[in-house]
């Protein structure tokens, strides 16, 4: 009885562990003059309708960047009534650009839901000889206004051992692109681009899970 539940509990681990979240860093690039933000405020935006994404991303990049030098604010606090993830006329973006730099930040680092994706996924379990010893699994983006004015989104039996059959375990892979963006507002638009990092992730749980890996993702990067 025992090794029977040893078994069970290591095909669970098996179904699991093919289900958990992945975060995968798919593109990166920085400008040669990021460096000048080291010593500027900047503002951490997360465009997110949902409120607690939005906080989470937020702070865990803004954390980030400060236990790095780096003066930065989560856009919630400072701007808590500001909706990021909507579509803004001329007049609009510029009115919201000005209010930014009004509050002094000189930079500001956005992190946007470009894509998601589905995918059916199979996988098998079993098909081997257990119980007699232990098992082993082995372009363009302009300035900061036009991209923030545009760009929104929308888991043995015996001593000889027994067989275990094959189980096949079919279920819904989701992949989300998110991008984070890096400018320089002091510059002009068509030179405010100072850094974009791409990251997939496959499978989150939840944004308070997701969050942190992400951010660590991303500063990881900006310090390359």
């Amino acid at each position: 009885m025992k090794r029977i539940k040893q078994i069970i509990m290591l095909l669970l681990l098996t179904v699991l562990l093919g289900s958990c979240s992945s975060i995968k860093v798919v593109d990166s690039w920085k400008g040669d003059d990021i460096g000048a933000l080291k010593t500027e405020k900047i503002l951490v935006i997360g465009r997110s309708d949902d409120m607690v994404t939005r906080q989470r991303f937020e702070q865990e990049i803004a954390e980030r960047l400060r236990a790095n030098g780096i003066d930065a604010t989560e856009s919630y606090k400072k701007f808590p009534a500001m909706k990021h993830n909507q579509e803004l006329k001329d007049d609009e973006i510029s009115q919201r650009v000005q209010i930014i730099k009004n509050e002094g930040f000189k930079g500001v680092v956005l992190t946007v839901l470009k894509d998601m994706s589905k995918e059916v996924v199979t996988s098998e379990t079993g098909g081997y000889v257990a119980g007699g010893y232990p098992a082993y699994y082995g372009g363009y983006y302009g300035g900061f206004g036009s991209y923030y004015g545009a760009v929104y989104s929308p888991y043995g039996y015996g001593y000889g051992g027994a067989y275990v059959p094959t189980e096949t375990r079919t279920y819904t892979s989701e992949t989300y692109n998110l991008e984070t963006v890096i400018y320089n507002l002091d510059l002009e638009p068509g030179q405010q681009l100072q850094g974009v990092i791409t990251i997939d992730i496959t499978d989150p749980k939840s944004a308070g899970k997701v969050a942190p890996a992400y951010a660590d993702a991303v500063v990881k990067q900006l310090k390359k």
